[in-house]
This record gives C-alpha cells, sequence and structure tokens, in this order.
C-alpha cells in the first residue's frame, strides 16, 4: 500500500500534504452539495441547481489533471 502510494503522488507531481489538502478540500466541497440535495429535497425551492453544479464543476476540474485521463470517460 505504501508503495502504490509513493506511486500515486509521484503521478501527480503532489507531496503528500498538497495531496492531503486537495482531497480534503473535494470532499468538503462534496460533503456540501449532498447536504444542499438533502435540503432542495424537503424544500424544493432551495439550492435547485447546486448539486448537479457542483458535480460538474469539479469533474471538470479533474479532467485537466494528466493522471487521471486515463480514469475518466
Amino acid at each position: 500500500m505504501i508503495e502504490e502510494s509513493k506511486r500515486h503522488l509521484k503521478d501527480t507531481g503532489w507531496s503528500y500534504w498538497h495531496h492531503l489538502r486537495h482531497s480534503f478540500m473535494q470532499s468538503n466541497r462534496l460533503i456540501a452539495a449532498a447536504i444542499k440535495s438533502y435540503i432542495h429535497g424537503l424544500i424544493p425551492c432551495l439550492y435547485i441547481s447546486d448539486g448537479p453544479k457542483t458535480v460538474v464543476k469539479i469533474y471538470n476540474e479533474i479532467k485537466r489533471f494528466k493522471h487521471h485521463k486515463k480514469d475518466l470517460l
């Protein structure tokens, strides 16, 4: 597992701390989108398209990372 992690960090060109920060920031964005989606489910006039917009925005950002190109559609 350690060797796979080192290989992944090498592929990204990021330090461990940069990778950790990026992963936490992406997770927080997804959590916020999920919460807004729950609220939208309860009160349909709120956060009408925040969830999908967030997911698409993150996807478009991730497409620019060379190490993800083979994993994305």
